[in-house]
């Protein structure tokens, strides 16, 4: 058997320390159409092979093409597909509930329903008020007559 010298074994070893910091395109890729259809980063990072949450926003930041601007518009994708996620919950109908002849709504499964609407509604509205908040607006109607009293009298 042949004796290996310690700069060969050094050689041989696997690299210590973090991943490269460059993002590899097909994840970018997959990462844009992810959070597109309404899903969230962070559900992405669980699978496996995948890199963490925090190693994307570190890719973000550091940015200097056009991801973080791809980024930003997946996310308005995904608030749109929630909100049509939204109409398909309300639009389902809920299961019934009892037996033959003295059939009903389930009251659980329709109050469920409707927090998991509300829910969603409430995030989208946080995220984005612009388009999904509530529109609070003032109007006033009519004239405004100013008159100022100075006490001098006019000649």
């Amino acid at each position: 058997m042949k004796k290996e010298s310690a700069t060969q074994l050094v050689t041989k070893q696997s690299k210590l320390g973090r991943p490269s910091s460059k993002p590899d395109p097909v994840v970018v890729n997959e990462i844009i159409e992810w959070i597109a259809h309404g899903n969230t980063l962070r559900s992405y990072c669980r699978q496996k092979n995948k890199p963490n949450w925090r190693t994307i926003y570190n890719w973000l930041e550091k940015d200097d093409g056009d991801f973080i601007a791809r980024f930003a518009h997946a996310r308005d994708m995904g608030a749109d597909a929630i909100a049509e996620e939204c109409l398909e919950i309300i639009d389902s109908p809920p299961p019934l509930c009892g037996s033959e002849g003295n059939t009903r709504l389930d009251p659980a499964a329709v109050q469920m329903q409707k927090n998991r609407v509300e829910a969603r509604l409430k995030l989208l509205a946080k995220w984005n008020p612009k388009k999904y908040g509530e529109r609070v607006g003032v109007e006033a109607k009519g004239d405004i007559s100013l008159t100022i009293s100075t006490g001098v009298p006019q000649v």
